[in-house]
């Protein structure tokens, strides 16, 4: 009869611990999920910089390592650049101070971007809408009108972020940017999102 209790016993001392493992478990998923999410949202911030950067770094066209480059990058299997030496990409924090932050506090989180255009040939100002599509992921012009084929539904000329349409002709196309941010945070917490601009060109 002893023998049995203490059977009994040990069962339930090993099901106990198993349950406990399992909580504990739980919550280790639960705080791994709550700081992906957190890097994910911290992305928004990287984005509004290279929405900003983007309309200077255009109008230059000239490839700047580690922040711009002119034509599109190889990708990896993820669709993130494979060129890129993100050691080399400055670091900013998510309260959208004007300087950099260390890229090696495992403690915050890290935000960086690259921005390079969707061409594969560099594209010259005033060639041909067709020219320009066989060059570049081109798109519609950015028209106030509304006439056929116009752009009016994008982000850059419903919200005028780019200069609005009077600073715009309604006859010139646009080309895709695309804008890769990366945020690391704390537990190898590790984010990559992408987002699509278009600008006018030529």
């Amino acid at each position: 009869m002893v023998y049995i209790a203490l059977i009994a016993l040990l069962v339930l001392s090993i099901a106990a611990l198993a349950l406990l493992r399992t909580s504990d478990t739980a919550g280790v998923i639960a705080g791994n999920l709550a700081f992906k999410q957190a890097a994910t949202g911290a992305a928004d911030t990287g984005a509004e910089r290279a929405f900003n950067e983007l309309p200077a770094l255009a109008a230059a066209d000239v490839d700047i390592p580690g922040k711009y480059y002119r034509l599109m990058q190889a990708v990896d299997a993820d669709g993130v650049p494979s060129g890129v030496d993100w050691s080399s990409v400055p670091c900013w924090g998510t309260s959208g101070g004007a300087a950099p932050v260390s890229c090696t506090d495992a403690a915050s989180y890290r935000v960086q971007y690259v921005i390079d255009r969707l061409c594969t040939l560099a594209p010259t100002p005033g060639e041909a809408a067709a020219t320009l599509a066989g060059k570049c992921v081109s798109g519609a012009p950015f028209s106030s009108a509304g006439g056929p084929g116009a752009d009016t539904g994008s982000h850059a000329q419903t919200t005028h972020v780019f200069g609005g349409t009077g600073a715009v002709s309604a006859l010139r196309p646009t080309i895709h940017y695309r804008v890769t941010v990366r945020v690391q945070g704390p537990r190898n917490t590790a984010s990559t999102v992408q987002t699509v601009v278009e600008l006018p060109f030529g």
